[in-house]
């Protein structure tokens, strides 16, 4: 444990973990952060056998809204459960806006690497200017040996060194293994992460993929305006 760590410092950490610890005893199945897709992709799968037993048609977006719903009121009020679906919804718009400009980039010949969408720095920005982004607490919680965290979590597959590794691993969390479920969202706690930051920050993604792609749909056709001119 860090040395400057004080008494109430500790008492407020372990106390943020002992509430994630609660939250997911509730929730017994959902052990990674892979397992809530697994339980949303049970649930949704659940809603299509009804519908074949009743021989009732039923669109994929139905489903999707049924299924969400059966999600949100099995979770409301959990407040661990919450902040991880809300993490859930922003990979899901991230992943969305990524998918949307490799599509655009493809259309107009353009190398993907051209642009990236900086999510890890639309986070760390809006972190800041919110007053949060407590990298004191992210570490000293992982160091309180009456948690020893990183003991009782062995799963952890991977190393965060620096609150830079740790906001990258937020937003690009396909690129990489399943997270301990309550291990992700008590670190995500002591951060000071809550769940309208991770919608607002798939919302902005969303907008900055959006401007990207009418900057360069504009700027292909002033192209071949151009190229028309020429001609």
């Amino acid at each position: 444990m860090r040395k400057d760590i004080n008494e109430e410092t500790k008492k407020r950490l372990i106390s943020i973990y002992e509430q994630v610890e609660n939250d997911f005893s509730k929730f017994p199945y959902i052990k990674t952060t892979e397992d809530l897709f697994i339980w949303r992709d049970i649930i949704k799968n659940g809603i299509e056998e009804q519908f074949i037993k009743f021989q009732k048609p039923c669109d994929d977006k139905t489903k999707k809204r049924l299924r969400n719903k059966i999600v949100e009121e099995g979770i409301e009020g959990n407040d661990s459960l919450e902040l991880l679906y809300a993490w859930t919804k922003c990979s899901r718009m991230i992943t969305g806006a990524k998918a949307m400009i490799r599509t655009v980039n493809y259309q107009y010949g353009i190398e993907d690497n051209d642009h990236v969408i900086k999510a890890t720095t639309i986070l760390h920005k809006h972190l800041k200017e919110n007053g949060k982004a407590n990298t004191s607490d992210l570490f000293d919680i992982l160091q309180i040996r009456e948690l020893s965290l990183l003991v009782k979590y062995p799963s952890l597959q991977r190393t965060i060194n620096t609150p830079y590794e740790f906001e990258r691993a937020i937003v690009k969390e396909d690129e990489s293994e399943a997270w301990s479920a309550p291990l992700f969202v008590t670190m995500l706690k002591a951060y000071g992460v809550e769940k309208d930051d991770l919608l607002i920050i798939g919302r902005k993604v969303i907008e900055e993929s959006k401007n990207y792609i009418e900057e360069t749909r504009n700027n292909h056709k002033e192209e071949q305006m151009t190229k028309k001119r020429v001609a």
